[in-house]
């Protein structure tokens, strides 16, 4: 009785933690395969250089996740240099995707809030 009660709490602190789902990792193809679909809005070009950037940082290596967030922040950073709203939108589109994409990577959950 009491090891159901304990279980029972701990799923429940983990599914208001947001860890009760995990994920499959992403693979560096399933991420180039979605960032070439969601265009945005944005125009050829811009897509275009954002999934280049963004696909060279989901195959690197990082240690752990701090690293590949902060990867994928710079990345962002640098290429909101001078876009336009719609580049914006897929810039934002992508960080989300590569922060999730190192999340899942590191953790296979929905840890990041």
């Amino acid at each position: 009785m009491h090891r159901s009660i304990l279980a029972l709490c701990l799923f429940a602190g983990l599914a208001l933690a947001g860890c009760s789902q995990v994920k499959p990792i992403m693979t560096p193809q399933e991420f180039a395969a979605g960032c070439s679909q969601g265009a945005a809005g944005a125009d050829a070009a811009c897509s275009a250089k954002v999934c280049q950037v963004y696909q060279a940082v989901v195959t690197d290596y990082y240690e752990n996740m701090e690293g590949c967030y902060a990867a994928c922040k710079d990345r962002a950073a640098s290429l909101e240099t001078g876009a336009g709203p719609a580049c914006l939108a897929k810039i934002k589109a992508e960080k989300d995707r590569c922060m999730d994409y190192c999340n899942r990577k590191f953790y296979r959950c929905n840890c990041a809030k």
